[in-house]
């Protein structure tokens, strides 16, 4: 079965490069290269989106794009529902590459691809290192993702389990906007990145000493993506509390809280967007990691 690749454009370094990487491979047998972008970021995108369609005609694979309203997220779901529907079926052989794809579509996709009864593959370039500055700012308001929400109760206490990154005023906004009676703080134990432990000090010291916190390790970058530690620091939770989950560290976290969630129902994912990214988000390319969404279709 030819296996079709859906992406996520980017104009970091590990968005062309890495397709460049992925289309050599030479298992690849990839015949469809499908990349999904945001409007607000065409411009900045093209360059990049160009190089990796050029590279997919070399290579006789087809090329296509669709565009997702960055500020919308009720039509950005809409129009990832619509292509999922119309041009994906159940015994489809589907690679997603999650390097450069925000979270809530992350989520979305992988839903919908599982509603669908499809196998999920997914893939992870990681940078080199990221950006030595800021990296987003100006967060928006955080948001429950649709069908992902789980049951969030107004009677009932909250908890928040964030898996922190390198952003702080996205963390922040979180723990603002939710308020929650309790806080579960995930830190990437590994040293993957030469900024790392500066910046979970950084973290820990702005948010540590919020009400009552509880603070764990992971290795989002282990076997399991830091899924067994994730749910270590959830294992009394889940009572009649809210439990709402959220990652802000490297993406193949938020793998691991998919996978949770949807073994979980009650509890809920939520994602925070900014409406700036750094130019210079990251630099690089690093090592490629992959794996398959584990457990029972939805």
């Amino acid at each position: 079965m030819p296996r079709k690749l859906i992406t996520f454009g980017s104009w970091e370094d590990r968005f062309a490069t890495g397709m460049d990487r992925e289309l050599g491979r030479p298992d690849r047998g990839y015949r469809q290269v499908v990349v999904f972008y945001y409007d607000g970021y065409a411009e900045r995108t093209a360059a990049s989106r160009d190089k990796v369609e050029r590279s997919c005609r070399q290579l006789d694979v087809d090329y296509g794009e669709v565009q997702l309203k960055s500020t919308e997220s009720v039509a950005c779901w809409k129009k990832m529902f619509g292509y999922v529907d119309s041009h994906v079926a159940a015994d489809d052989d589907v690679v997603v590459d999650i390097s450069t794809m925000p979270r809530d579509v992350i989520w979305s996709l992988f839903w919908m691809l599982e509603r669908k009864g499809v196998v999920i593959n997914y893939i992870y370039h990681s940078p080199s290192e990221y950006g030595s500055e800021w990296l987003s700012r100006d967060p928006r308001p955080p948001r429950m993702i649709y069908k992902l929400s789980g049951e969030v109760l107004p009677s009932e206490d909250t908890i928040l389990l964030i898996i922190l990154g390198y952003d702080v005023r996205r963390a922040m906004r979180l723990i603002r906007w939710y308020d929650p009676k309790r806080l579960v703080l995930g830190v990437q134990s590994g040293n993957n990145f030469v900024r790392n432990q500066e910046m979970m000090r950084k973290q820990l010291t702005q948010f540590g000493s919020l009400g009552d916190s509880n603070i764990f390790a992971l290795d989002a970058f282990s076997e399991d993506g830091g899924r067994a530690a994730i749910q270590d620091a959830l294992c009394d939770l889940g009572g009649d509390e809210n439990v709402i989950l959220s990652s802000l560290g490297p993406k193949l976290t938020a793998v691991s809280l998919y996978e949770i969630q949807r073994n979980r129902p009650r509890f809920g994912l939520s994602y925070t967007p900014a409406n700036e990214f750094s130019h210079n988000y990251s630099v690089g390319i690093g090592r490629r990691y992959s794996g398959t969404i584990e457990g029972q279709s939805r």
